[in-house]
């Protein structure tokens, strides 16, 4: 918590009275923040004591008009933007932060991918401008967001009263997946595989977060029975090689994201899933585009790579009108197979804003450049053209 920082190492001590503290602020983030601006620099174990023993005797928890003002976040969003964050203990990139709360529906009514990130960003701006959350950047120079352990602790808390999470290793105990669970989160575990004993009653469950599992290979098609209401499931970079066929009746699902899954051989049929707005299978090692994609009318986002078909199915992308991002791969598991879109079909596409993809001729290029309505801009696009 950079507001207690101040080149100050707190004792033992200390902490554990910093973390009495903030469970006397009665769980509201700015409460602490606010009392940990006033103790910042102090480590006289005294001071603090005395510190907790007023809070304690202070019966003044009307203070929302002042102090706790987490109730009054300027929207929900931001608030449940805060609690999001608990799920990432090692912090998260800012754009797949962005991502999952435009996912969730916490990002909504905007006319573009554009103005939702942009919102995005302003959230997060937002909560690390009081402390709620810390800037970092990630190796590869990405701007990414975290919370201080003593924040997510009590994030973590009102969760408990709210919306219940279980994240890391806990989910490898089956006790633990209680039916009042909301959300689920794993990245970069040790999780192998889900065996067909498994099949979690969790009926409220709506986000399935368990990306860079590496050394998950399988995953029983029991599993999925019960998770009736999942809206987001992530198992990208895993090393999977089927996707059980009962995720096809995930009819909720707004999210599939499979990214990097090199051995990945198998997606079940999308025809149900009508209401799924992002689908990520870039870097994958599908050799057949999943069946059904022509009825996913509501998908936003699509990324992918050929399947090792030469030519993307005419008359899906037609269908696919609500689609702001569309890029199309060259390359699988590492090896150049290029795949061609025909123009005129990627012109029916009226609301992209990101467009990757290639013409197999320079008169696709142009097909698609006079039939496109130029009076959207794309905000970032590549094009490739001949063989």
């Amino acid at each position: 918590m950079r507001k207690l920082e101040h080149d100050v190492e707190l004792s033992p001590e200390v902490e554990q009275i910093a973390k009495s503290v903030t469970k006397e602020c009665a769980g509201l983030p700015l409460a602490i923040i606010t009392m940990a601006g006033s103790m910042r620099g102090v480590d006289d174990l005294h001071e603090w004591r005395n510190t907790l023993g007023k809070l304690k005797e202070s019966k003044a928890r009307d203070m929302e008009d002042e102090v706790f003002r987490y109730d009054r976040l300027y929207v929900l969003a931001l608030q449940q933007c805060f609690l999001y964050c608990a799920l990432f203990p090692e912090g998260i990139s800012r754009d797949d932060l962005i991502g999952y709360l435009i996912d969730e529906g916490m990002i909504d009514g905007f006319k573009s991918r554009q103005a939702e990130f942009d919102e995005g960003h302003m959230m997060l701006d937002e909560l690390e401008n009081v402390c709620l959350l810390e800037s970092f950047d990630d190796d590869n120079g990405c701007r990414g967001v975290r919370m201080h352990d003593l924040i997510r602790d009590m994030a973590h808390q009102i969760q408990l009263m709210n919306l219940p999470i279980m994240v890391g290793e806990e989910l490898l105990d089956v006790d633990n997946w209680k039916e009042d669970l909301v959300r689920v989160s794993w990245t970069s575990g040790k999780l192998k595989e889900i065996s067909p004993s498994h099949s979690p009653r969790c009926r409220n469950l709506s986000t399935l977060l368990l990306p860079y599992n590496k050394t998950l290979k399988f995953i029983a098609d029991s599993f999925f029975k019960q998770l009736n209401r999942l809206k987001i499931l992530n198992l990208s970079n895993t090393n999977i090689e089927v996707l059980p066929d009962s995720v096809s009746d995930l009819m909720g699902l707004s999210a599939l994201l499979l990214k990097g899954c090199k051995q990945l051989r198998h997606v079940p049929s999308l025809k149900k899933l009508r209401l799924l707005k992002r689908l990520d299978l870039s870097d994958a090692g599908l050799e057949h585009l999943p069946q059904g994609m022509e009825y996913l009318s509501n998908l936003r986002y699509l990324k992918l790579n050929g399947c090792r078909q030469k030519e993307f199915p005419a008359g899906i992308l037609p269908k696919l009108s609500s689609l702001q991002v569309f890029v199309l791969d060259d390359w699988v598991n590492g090896q150049y197979a290029p795949v061609t879109v025909k123009g005129k079909e990627v012109a029916c596409l009226r609301k992209l804003e990101t467009l990757e993809c290639h013409f197999e001729l320079f008169s696709d290029l142009v097909g698609y450049l006079k039939s496109r309505d130029e009076t959207l801009s794309l905000n970032t696009y590549r094009f490739l053209v001949g063989q």
